[in-house]
């Protein structure tokens, strides 16, 4: 019996990590407005690596479907990838930290960093 007790707690135990993480899986994936400008990237998985693209904005000089976010995987239990920042003409290392309906894309520079909130449209 007790046997038996041990070998549900397992079973349970590793439902219960899949099923998170496949939840945490898909926590940076869908459509995020970023900035004053209403600009939405789509972060979706392309062989097991996140990627996002613009796919609307009022800015006029946004160009839809360009890459905006690269390489985003999970690396030691944090999302790591980089971002674009147009006005540099640069890619940056950042950590992307999911919330419940928002997004924080941490982009550190040397001694610098700058945190920019994204909200899940």
């Amino acid at each position: 019996m007790k046997n038996l007790k041990n070998v549900i707690t397992v079973v349970f135990m590793t439902l219960f990590s899949i099923t998170n993480y496949a939840q945490s899986q898909s926590e940076v994936a869908g459509d995020w407005v970023v900035g004053k400008q209403n600009t939405v990237i789509k972060i979706e998985q392309n062989d097991g690596i996140y990627c996002g693209t613009i796919i609307s904005s009022d800015n006029p000089k946004a160009e839809i479907g360009k890459l905006m976010v690269k390489d985003l995987k999970v690396k030691k239990g944090k999302w790591k990838g980089k971002t674009y920042s147009p006005k540099r003409k640069e890619w940056y290392d950042a950590e992307f930290i999911p919330k419940e309906n928002t997004l924080d894309v941490k982009i550190k520079v040397g001694f610098f960093s700058k945190t920019i909130e994204w909200v899940r449209k």
